[in-house]
């Protein structure tokens, strides 16, 4: 086992395999459609050539095969693909003309949309490098990232430009979306806005193939700076055939993504969709019945999603019954556990084209359980993808034989290279990356998750894991959302603490503690039954839909 800074290591066989496994879905998905007119396809193959499968390459691309195809509807607007690549080579230009290189360093905080994609273009197309930081992040975390990594180019929503350090006069700030009408009035004269720069362009010339810059997708860190998790651009596109291995991906669908693009997951799936034609869709602050308008006015035939989003989605698909929506070739979730309850009722409406897709920002794509996965196994995280090894060893760095819980590690080939501070320590047994999850493998290599490694609690004797209370909870009527997590009040003492949301419906109103314990107890074991049930109007949230307990403990007063 190694505590030591170095990368976790995929063997060269392994990645050999993957590639064959994963070619014939990669083209089957129309990732390398090649349009008839000779003079684009040449075209093409220059611009894989200069920017391999980094974003603003795909959005090239997708110009010269679908120039007059939707690419992007956001809070923007729409744009097709050649309008869009225009904005991105034109913001490239402007931002060259103002000092920018291969070797700058940029951060973004932004939400989905124009405001995130374009600076993700901007990135593979100078080679610099880029920070994608999470929404939540405070300005004394951003003034450190700043600070640490001589962050010379800040892309911002307006909504966050509070948190700009006051400190950082030589920060050349860009506004990627404006939300606010007075925002020119309010900011300095020097900051910069993204459309204006669209519109200007620039004198700069973009490099033949510049080098490209690493990729930083910050955590979101309840204290303190966030890590910074090391990704590089894309080399083979080993990992985008393993997603259409299993997730039917084709040529030019339209995909309505709340996943958030400033995460791992969010982001491999805008270099999906731009690789395979597909029109985006999306929103900056996800609603459920948006969600659904866009689902119908743009013939949506795929989600990419997490739980949180999907429940509210089906929600008002329950109370609005006369919305047509779908067919739907696949609905992705991923980001937070999505409960097997949630899992039967999507497949009830939609048939199976429900997919869960486990992973890390640091492991990347881990394992990916199908549609046909789930409906015999709804609670199954699926099998490890093409090119991914799983394997689970127990506390003492033993490896588990299928059906007995432990510590999940993983790798393959997009898994990190490493944290931006060298400080910041993991865990590698034989190369492989503890991911931070406890689970097992049945016996025909499928992956059961039972909960994160600090959030088991050891009750009355025997371990306890949360997420448990919240798939037997989540399932019942009136339950509009709940939380479950352990409390420990000593080294040896913990207690389960359930935090429930009513619907506000008539049955609703009838739950009590007494009752949702007594519901556990009958579903679960003694040890299993929450000591205190906390009735809330919300549960605070993150943008994935993760429940931040930091946020519940100044809400509720620390327990």
């Amino acid at each position: 086992m190694s505590h030591k800074p170095e990368p976790p290591h995929l063997p060269l066989a392994v990645q050999v395999k993957a590639f064959f496994q994963t070619l014939p879905p990669l083209l089957k998905s129309g990732g390398f459609y090649f349009p008839p007119n000779v003079k684009k396809s040449v075209e093409m193959l220059n611009s894989l050539r200069r920017w391999r499968f980094a974003v603003g390459g795909l959005i090239h691309m997708g110009a010269l095969r679908y120039a007059d195809q939707l690419a992007l509807v956001d809070d923007g607007g729409e744009l097709t693909y050649s309008e869009l690549d225009h904005m991105c080579q034109n913001v490239a230009r402007a931002l060259m003309d103002r000092g920018m290189t291969a070797e700058t360093k940029f951060g973004i905080i932004a939400r989905n949309g124009r405001g995130i994609i374009v600076p993700m273009a901007v990135k593979g197309l100078i080679g610099a490098e880029i920070m994608l930081m999470n929404v939540g992040s405070s300005e004394a975390q951003i003034d450190g990232i700043i600070e640490q990594n001589d962050v010379s180019f800040m892309f911002i929503d307006d909504e966050f430009i509070d948190r700009i350090p006051k400190n950082r006069k030589d920060l050349t700030v860009v506004i990627t979306h404006v939300s606010d009408p007075e925002t020119r009035n309010k900011v300095p004269s020097h900051w910069l806005f993204m459309e204006d720069l669209a519109a200007q362009g620039g004198n700069s010339k973009i490099e033949d193939s510049p080098k490209q810059g690493r990729i930083i997708i910050m955590s979101s860190g309840t204290t303190g700076i966030p890590k910074g998790v090391l990704r590089d651009e894309p080399k083979t596109p080993n990992s985008v055939g393993a997603i259409a291995q299993r997730i039917p991906w084709r040529r030019n669908m339209v995909i309505q993504q709340s996943a958030s693009m400033f995460h791992a997951w969010g982001w491999a799936n805008v270099l999906i969709g731009f690789g395979t034609g597909a029109t985006i869709v999306t929103m900056r602050v996800f609603d459920a019945h948006k969600m659904i308008e866009q689902c119908e006015k743009y013939n949506v035939n795929g989600l990419i999603s997490a739980a949180f989003f999907l429940r509210q989605f089906k929600d008002v698909l329950d109370d609005e019954p006369g919305h047509k929506v779908g067919p739907f070739k696949f609905i992705v979730s991923s980001g937070n556990a999505i409960p097997a309850w949630l899992v039967r009722t999507l497949i009830h409406r939609f048939g199976p084209v429900v997919y869960n897709f486990y992973g890390s920002t640091e492991a990347g794509l881990t394992s990916i359980a199908t549609g046909q996965d789930l409906m015999t196994r709804p609670d199954s995280a699926g099998r490890p993808a093409a090119g991914a090894i799983v394997r689970i060893y127990d506390d003492n760095d033993k490896e588990l034989p299928a059906g007995q819980v432990g510590r999940i590690f993983t790798c393959q080939e997009q898994t990190f290279t490493g944290y931006l501070n060298p400080e910041d320590k993991y865990t590698l047994i034989d190369g492989l990356f503890e991911i931070g999850d406890r689970g097992y493998l049945d016996s025909e290599g499928y992956l059961y998750i039972s909960g994160r490694s600090d959030d088991m609690v050891i009750k009355g004797g025997e371990n306890v894991f949360p997420r448990e209370v919240e798939e037997i909870i989540g399932s019942i009527p009136g339950v509009d959302d709940c939380y479950c997590r352990g409390i420990q009040n000593d080294e040896i003492i913990a207690d389960l603490y359930l935090y429930v949301v009513r619907s506000g419906s008539k049955v609703s109103k009838e739950l009590d503690q007494e009752y949702l314990q007594k519901y556990v107890r009958e579903h679960l074991a003694d040890h299993s039954v929450p000591d205190k049930v906390i009735f809330m109007d919300e549960l605070p949230r993150n943008a994935v839909g993760k429940v931040v307990p930091r946020e519940l403990d100044a809400i509720l007063g620390k327990h």
